[in-house]
């Protein structure tokens, strides 16, 4: 594992992507599109869905619909997806690397969400893993127009933290989190090196 230092970074607040970074929802999203899919009759292969982490529910149902020449009912199998993924909470674990600072900067630096997923499943992600109460906002994809790569999600998270842009520093697992995030001209941690080998 490389190493990290916090102070090697100037920054005001810390704004977190969730899946992927602070909690590892790798496993429970797919056992949740596998199943919400298999009811209708679709599959949903493994080594396919792991290379589209980071994609909004909209997106990766989208590009599901390109890959397999088919069309989806893509809000019914949201909603469905929403109510399974309740199933799965206990199969849920923290990224230690993320959740660690976060937990060690609570009270010292604001901090937010940004997240590419819903709200409620974020929600639920977040207080399963006792890391809610230590964000002052969570933004999702339901509070933007233009999910990632777009800078939205990060510049709403910066204004409601009352934090300019160039002054939050981000932690994120993916290149579309990564490229929104250098878009909202902010400071950028790529998470997976540290990440590797907490499954």
């Amino acid at each position: 594992m490389p190493d990290f230092t916090l102070a090697d970074h100037d920054f005001d607040a810390i704004i977190f992507d969730c899946d992927g970074t602070i909690a590892d929802t790798l496993p429970v999203h797919y056992l949740t599109f596998k199943e919400a899919l298999g009811e209708h009759g679709h599959t949903l292969d493994e080594a396919w869905y792991h290379a589209r982490t980071g994609l909004s529910s909209g997106k990766l149902f989208a590009a599901y619909e390109q890959a397999h020449g088919v069309t989806l009912d893509r809000d019914a199998l949201l909603t469905r997806s929403r109510a399974l993924y309740e199933n799965h909470l206990d199969t849920l674990r923290e990224h230690g690397f993320a959740a660690d600072i976060a937990r060690s900067q609570f009270g010292h630096v604001p901090m937010a969400v940004a997240s590419a997923g819903q709200k409620s499943v974020v929600t639920a992600t977040l207080r399963t893993l006792d890391l809610l109460e230590l964000f002052e906002h969570v933004v999702t994809v339901e509070d933007v127009s233009r999910p990632k790569p777009a800078p939205d999600l990060y510049l709403l998270a910066a204004e409601k933290l009352g934090v300019a842009p160039q002054r939050c520093l981000v932690f994120e697992d993916t290149d579309e989190g990564l490229e929104a995030a250098r878009a909202a001209g902010m400071d950028a941690v790529d998470v997976r090196p540290f990440t590797i080998g907490e499954r």
